[in-house]
C-alpha cells in the first residue's frame, strides 16, 4: 500500500497532461451514464413520468450524451498515448471545458441546491486543481464561478427557472418520494465515496510534502545529516536543559584536513564523496537518539554529545578520526585517503556557545600541531580553558 501511494504521489507531482486528461475523462463517466439512464427509467414507469419536464429533457440529454462521447474519445486518445510526456494544452482545455459543461448542465437542470451536484462540482474543481497546470484550472475556475453567479442572480430575480428539467424541485421540505430516495442515494455515493478517497489521498500527499519541507529545512542536502541552523537550535535547547541539571555536555568540532587539495587533485565529485562519507561516519559513531551531528559549513562538521564527559567525548572523536583515516576513496591508481582534525570541549553549566567556541579553538590547535589529531579541553567558565 505504501509503495502504491508513493507511486501515486510521484505521478501526481509530474502533472502530465495525458494522464490528467485520462483521469478527468473517465472518473465521473459512470455518473453521466446514471443521468442518461434516469429519464428513460422514469419514462417506462407511469408513476414517475410526471417528475420530468419532457420539453427540456431531450435538450439536456443531448448535451450529456455528446459530452460523454467527446470525453470517451479523449479517454481512448489518452490511453493510446499514455506514456507520452509531451504537453497537450489544447487537449487539457477541451477535457476540462467539456467536463464542466456537462456537470454544469446537469447541476442546473436538476437543481444543485437540494442535491449532491454542488458537491460533485466542488470535487471536480479539486481534482482539476490537483491534476492540471495553472494555465488550465485558473481560467476554468473563473468561468465556472461566473456561471454559477449568473444562475444565482437569475434564480433570485426569477428570470430563470430552478431545476428546469423537473416539474418541481427535488426537495420541497417534506420527505423524499421513493424515486428520489433511490436515485439520490446512488448519486450521493457516486460522488461522496470518490471524493472521500480523493481527500484522504490528497491529505496524505500534503502530509508527505510537509514532512519533506521540514526535512529540507533541518537537513544538509549533500550529506544527509543536519545543517548548521538545526544544530544551533539543538545546542541552545540542550544547553538550557543541562544548565538546569548541571550535567556535562560535549561538543566536537571536526574539519577535513587539506580538503581544498582533494577538490583540486581529484575533482569536486570526489570531494562530495568525502563529505558524504564523513556524514556517514559521524552518524555511525554516535548514538542514534540524543546525539546531534551536523554539517557546520564547507568541510566543517559538529557533533553534540549530551550527558557526556570529556573522556567519553574524546573516545567518540578518536573513533571518528580513525574511521575516516582508514577509509579509502576511489579505486586503484585513483584511490586516496583523507584525515581529520578534531576539537573537543566539555562544559558543565550548559553554555553551548562557550562549548562551541572552545571546541573551535581546540580544532585550530589540532591543525597547528600537524593535523590528523584531536585536542580536548574542559571549559570551567567563560574565558577559562583547561586543555588536555
Amino acid at each position: 500500500m505504501q509503495a502504491w501511494l508513493l507511486w501515486l504521489e510521484s505521478w501526481f507531482r509530474q502533472q502530465r497532461d495525458i494522464t490528467a486528461c485520462l483521469v478527468m475523462s473517465l472518473l465521473p463517466f459512470p455518473l453521466y451514464l446514471v443521468f442518461l439512464l434516469m429519464p428513460f427509467v422514469a419514462m417506462a414507469d407511469p408513476e414517475y413520468q410526471g417528475i420530468y419536464n419532457w420539453e427540456v429533457v431531450p435538450f439536456i440529454q443531448i448535451i450529456v450524451l455528446l459530452c460523454a462521447l467527446v470525453l470517451a474519445g479523449v479517454a481512448v486518445y489518452c490511453w493510446s498515448r499514455r506514456r507520452s510526456d509531451e504537453d497537450h494544452p489544447w487537449l487539457s482545455l477541451i477535457t476540462v471545458t467539456v467536463t464542466f459543461l456537462v456537470v454544469t448542465s446537469i447541476s442546473v437542470a436538476y437543481g444543485y441546491k437540494d442535491s449532491p451536484l454542488m458537491l460533485l462540482c466542488l470535487g471536480l474543481m479539486l481534482l482539476v486543481r490537483a491534476l492540471f497546470k495553472a494555465e488550465v484550472y485558473k481560467p476554468i475556475s473563473v468561468v465556472l464561478g461566473l456561471m454559477f453567479l449568473f444562475y444565482e442572480i437569475g434564480f433570485w430575480t426569477e428570470s430563470l427557472d430552478y431545476a428546469p428539467m423537473l416539474t418541481q424541485p427535488i426537495f420541497l421540505g417534506d420527505g423524499l418520494n421513493a424515486w428520489w430516495a433511490f436515485w439520490l442515494r446512488i448519486i450521493y455515493f457516486g460522488v461522496a465515496i470518490p471524493m472521500l478517497i480523493m481527500f484522504m489521498v490528497l491529505g496524505y500527499f500534503m502530509n508527505r510534502e510537509k514532512q519533506e519541507l521540514e526535512r529540507l529545512v533541518v537537513m544538509d542536502s549533500l550529506t544527509g545529516i543536519h545543517n548548521r541552523s538545526h544544530f544551533i537550535a539543538c545546542l541552545d535547547q540542550e544547553g538550557r536543559r543541562h544548565s538546569r541539571r548541571q550535567q556535562p555536555m560535549c561538543v566536537l568540532m571536526c574539519d577535513v584536513d587539506h580538503f581544498k587539495q582533494v577538490n583540486d587533485t581529484w575533482g569536486h565529485p570526489a570531494g562530495d564523496e568525502v563529505l558524504k562519507a564523513v556524514g556517514h561516519i559521524l552518524t555511525q559513531s554516535t548514538r542514534a537518539t540524543g546525539d546531534v551531528v551536523a554539517r557546520f559549513g564547507g568541510e566543517e562538521f559538529v557533533v553534540l554529545l549530551p550527558n557526556t564527559r570529556l573522556s567519553q567525548g574524546q573516545k567518540v572523536g578518536e573513533k571518528i578520526r580513525k574511521y575516516l583515516s582508514h577509509h579509502i576513496f576511489g579505486e586503484g591508481d585513483e584511490s586516496f585517503q583523507v584525515t581529520m582534525s578534531i576539537g573537543v570541549a566539555q562544559v558543565n553549566d550548559g553554555d553551548g556557545e562557550l562549548a562551541l567556541k572552545v571546541a573551535d579553538d581546540n580544532l585550530y590547535q589540532a591543525k597547528a600541531r600537524g593535523r590528523d589529531q584531536l585536542v580536548a579541553g574542559l571549559a570551567h567558565q567563560r574565558g577559562s580553558l583547561e586543555c588536555l
